[in-house]
């Protein structure tokens, strides 16, 4: 799971203006968020695990879908918006793992995805996205 996050992670980290602006969790500084244009990456494990065989039995180093979350967080709705471009260009990427073969990177369509909230009580604007990707064995 490491080597996936961490493979997603490098793609984000390529694109120049996300250089320095992603992390693993919420930014606080003294219990309160911290006010900066920054992107969250959580964290998940496989969404499935399977070798496109009904009976296949599920081993660690099946196919696998991984899926990922990352809440954009900015000062204003420009930096809002400047930060969901540069994630969005991830979009026909395809992460590097060693000893595997991914898939290019896919947004995931949901409800929520993609829209733009403000936070009157933190005063930040953010945007929630989902992407994913397919990784089986070379």
């Amino acid at each position: 799971m490491l080597a996936h996050f961490l493979a997603f992670k490098a793609l984000m980290l390529a694109v120049t203006v996300l250089s320095n602006k992603v992390f693993a969790n919420v930014r606080v500084a003294a219990g309160q968020p911290v006010r900066a244009n920054y992107v969250v990456l959580f964290p998940d494990a496989p969404a499935d695990l399977g070798d496109n065989r009904l009976t296949a039995l599920q081993r660690v180093d099946s196919r696998a879908r991984y899926r990922y979350d990352v809440r954009i967080v900015a000062v204003d709705a420009d930096g809002l918006l400047m930060l969901a471009d540069a994630v969005m260009s991830l979009i026909g990427k395809a992460p590097n793992v060693s000893g595997r073969s991914c898939t290019p990177v896919q947004l995931v369509p949901g409800v929520e995805e993609g829209r733009g909230r403000f936070d009157s009580v933190t005063d930040l604007h953010y945007m929630d996205l989902s992407f994913q990707f397919w990784s089986q064995p070379v």
